[in-house]
This record gives C-alpha cells, sequence and structure tokens, in this order.
C-alpha cells in the first residue's frame, strides 16, 4: 500500500519530449522561417537615430532628451 507508481518517469519523460520537439521547431522556424536581422538594429543605425531625436529634442520634460546635458554634448548623471 505504501509503494509508490513508477508513473512520475512517464511524465518526466513526456515533458522532455515536448521540450524537445519544441526546441526543434524554434530552431527550425529561425532557420527557415525568419528573414535577417533589419539594418535598424546595427549599432550605427541606433546611434545616428539616438542622435536625430536628440536634436529634435523629443519629449523634453521626462523622457529621452531629458536626460541629455546639450551644454556638454553627453548624457546627464
Amino acid at each position: 500500500m505504501n509503494r509508490s507508481t513508477n508513473e512520475w518517469k512517464t511524465v518526466v519523460g513526456l515533458a522532455m519530449f515536448f521540450l524537445g520537439f519544441t526546441a526543434l521547431i524554434l530552431i527550425w522556424e529561425k532557420n527557415y522561417v525568419y528573414g535577417p536581422i533589419p539594418h535598424t538594429f546595427d549599432r550605427d543605425w541606433v546611434a545616428m537615430q539616438t542622435k536625430r531625436m536628440l536634436d529634435m529634442k523629443t519629449n523634453p520634460i521626462q523622457g529621452f532628451s531629458a536626460k541629455w546635458d546639450y551644454d556638454k554634448n553627453e548624457w546627464k548623471k
């Protein structure tokens, strides 16, 4: 009456199987479904976009431009 069953092995095995199957699907999607990373993620593009936002003084009260020191031309500390 006190002996446990081996059902936990089946449950853990099925869980690992489905995790592995999901990993294979994700790898397949990365290789065949998704395209290349857009050029807007390049560091140069982000730097140009940041400079443009600072030049336009976007959201100067609490946002992005509020953290920039326009006199010293650097981020506030």
